[in-house]
Formats: structure tokens, sequence, C-alpha cells
């Protein structure tokens, strides 16, 4: 067996993701488990599809096992979210690599990268950077690029290659058994409107989808996703964003005081201030986010400490370490992987969420309630979507995979 894990969204899953799975196979994977964002994802929205939906895809596609990467990573930093990550492929007990897209696709020139983010860490160059009030990103950018050079400074220009970046401190921070492995972004660039060839952005088919328009994705994603998507839609379970629930959002905001809001993941700087002024003043989402964002506080880091608002998530909860395994779907190699897990005894296996709940309370709450919101976020609230799903369908065989 070599095992290799994949961190990933998969909003939605489509022909870029396939190609990562296939050049992780041709570099020896026999078995392949991707971390998954729930029905909530790092950009700060709900999920354009449910996180079964989107599991499903990914196993049909060609991952082995999915699992569920806890909200209250999702909803954090970028190296939150991959600590959170790489703790639970590293809880598999078993030496392999972590395959991560990348831009550059040099794997030597992101471990460069990775070196100077630590060694800027507490430098008066950073501490100067932030004091003429940059964010965090363009004052740590700056600052390699005084230390380590333009080079260097420009591989963190990139998304992908940012979080790449953090896989790799991750990965040595967490001592995990794990080789970081990179494949090259091919098609088009993160968030381009234009498709390339058979690869379009997620961005792009995002926005095919909620308007909706599913049959122009066809083309850029496989066959067997595009059918779930499409079954998704016909049956008014698709399309979610955080804009349908904006009133319960608000609310909730408005329920919160300052000091309440300065306990929230990644909130820092004074950045409870704005949020309490702004939820007051808003009578949208796009009326909040335009109160709060500023050159210092990004719209992406806006949106995920509005998420943390909805969901519960305090800096002590975001900093817990992953607690358990919990299977999304798997065919029999992810049953192979899953019965690995449970030997390894490094973290429970938990497929049932009432007993997520008994056990890991803590955690089930954000998971429960980021499930809510995203019924919430679509235009006919679906019931079935529900935590409480009956867990015995996750499975799903070659018979299955073939019809």
């Amino acid at each position: 067996m070599h095992f290799a894990g994949i961190v990933a969204e998969y909003n939605p899953f489509h022909n870029g993701h396939v190609y990562q799975v296939e050049q992780t196979r041709k570099a020896g994977a026999t078995h392949i488990v991707a971390v998954m964002s729930g029905n909530v994802v790092q950009r700060g929205e709900v999920a354009c599809f449910s996180k079964w939906t989107r599991a499903e895809a990914a196993v049909r596609g060609g991952v082995d096992l999915v699992v569920e990467l806890p909200a209250i990573y999702v909803c954090s930093s970028a190296e939150r979210f991959a600590t959170g990550a790489v703790g639970i492929l590293s809880a598999f007990g078993m030496p392999g690599t972590l395959s991560f897209g990348s831009e550059c696709g040099d794997l030597a020139a992101l471990q460069r990268a990775a070196d100077a983010v630590d060694g800027v860490d507490g430098t008066p160059e950073l501490r100067a950077y932030l004091s003429r009030g940059c964010t965090f990103a363009n004052a740590r950018a700056y600052a390699i690029t005084d230390l380590y050079g333009m080079e260097t400074a420009k591989i963190l220009e990139k998304s992908n290659n940012v979080l790449g970046v953090e896989y790799i401190r991750a990965l040595r921070r967490l001592g995990s058994p794990l080789e970081p492995f990179t494949v090259r972004r091919i098609g088009s660039n993160h968030d381009s409107k234009r498709p390339l060839g058979k690869y379009a952005s997620a961005s792009r088919l995002r926005e095919i989808c909620q308007k909706s328009l599913v049959r122009q994705a066809a083309p850029f994603m496989p066959r067997e996703a595009y059918d779930l998507y499409r079954r998704d839609y016909a049956t008014n379970r698709a399309g979610a964003s955080v804009f349908e629930a904006e009133r319960v959002i608000l609310y909730h905001l408005r329920t919160l005081t300052a000091a309440g809001i300065a306990e929230l993941s990644d909130v820092r700087e004074g950045l409870e201030n704005r949020i309490y002024k702004a939820a007051r003043q808003a009578d949208s989402i796009s009326d909040l986010l335009a109160g709060i964002k500023s050159k210092r506080y990004t719209e992406s880091r806006v949106r995920r400490v509005v998420l943390c608002a909805a969901l519960g998530i305090t800096k002590e909860l975001a900093a817990m370490p992953p607690a358990y395994i919990r299977p999304l779907a798997f065919n029999e190699r992810g049953q192979e992987l899953l019965k690995q897990a449970k030997k390894a005894r490094i973290l429970p296996i938990c497929h049932s969420f009432a007993k997520l709940e008994k056990a890991f309370p803590a955690y089930a709450r954000p998971e429960y309630l980021a499930t809510e919101l995203f019924r919430m976020g679509l235009q006919t609230p679906a019931p079935e979507l529900s935590e409480y799903r009956d867990y015995r369908s996750l499975c799903l065989t070659s018979s299955e995979k073939e019809e």
C-alpha cells in the first residue's frame, strides 16, 4: 500500500482535480485519501453543493476515501487550515506523500519559501510593515523580499503556492511521516473567468452553477460528478449561498458584544470594533463586508470571521488539535485505509454524528450549525440534508461506480 493524502474543498470537483489524482497515482500512490471541507469552505462561504455530494463525486472521480476537515479549521487562516488537515492525514499512521497543486510546480522553491516564512516571523522588518497598516500577508511578502529576495517572495503571490507552503510548514511542525509532493496546476488560473481547454477554475464553475446553468459546466468536470450536481439541482439541494441566509447571520452578529466578537477565531487588532459597528448598520451581507474590510482586513478574512460568529468558533476552539477521523464517502480501497487508521490508534474513526456529538461536543456543534447554514442558504431548504443521515450508505462499491 502506497498512501497519499490530498487536502481539498472540491467546490465543485472538476477536471483539474481529476488531473491531480491521476498524477498522484502515476507517482506511485495506490490508496488516496482526501481531507475535505464540509458544508462551509475556506473562502468564507457555504459550499455550492453539500459535503456528501462533493465527497461522492470525488470517490467516483478517483479518490478512494474522503474524510471531513472540521469547520473549526476551515474557517481559520491558511496556517490553521493546513495544520488541521495535515494532522488528520498524519493520523492514518503510515508513511507516504501529501499531494498538493501549485502554480509553480517546483517543490524546492516551495520549500525555500517555507523556510523564508518561518525565518521572517517576529523580525523587525515584519513588525515595521504591520505598523504601517499592511495586511499580514502583504507585510510578510514585503519582509521576505527584503530578507530573502524577490524570487522567493513571488512564490507567495499565488494562492495555491501559499497553501503549498503552509502544507510544508505543517508537515515539519507536526513531524508528519508524509513527504510533500506537488503537481503543477494546469489550465485556468485560480479565480480565472476564462476556461482553458477542458479546464475551468472552481470559481468560474461556481458562478455557472449559482446561476443554475449547470449544463454549461459539464465539459469541465467528469461525467460522474456532473450527474450528481445535476441531480442535486433537480431536487433543490444545490446552489447554496450565505446571501440567502443573510438575515439570520446579521441577527446573530447583533446579539454579540464587542468583547464576544473579540473571542472569535482570527479576530485581533481591534477588528471586533469594526464588526460590532458594521453589524448594527448593515442591511445585507454585502453592506456588512463593505463596512468591515479595509487595507488591513481583507474580505476573505472578514468572511471567515463572519462564519465563525455564525458557527460559534472561538480562538480556543480553533486552536484545538484534530480529535477524530470522520469518513464522508469511500470505496473498497478506502475501507482498507480506514482499517489501517483503526490499527494505528492515533485518532478514533467516527461515522455517526450522534456518536460524534457525545464524544466530541465542542467539535460537533459547529458542524451541525454549518449544515444548518448550508440548508438555509438553499432557495428551498432540504430537510433530508441532515447531520443525522444514515451513514451506512457511505461506501461506494465497484458495481455502484460502474452504474
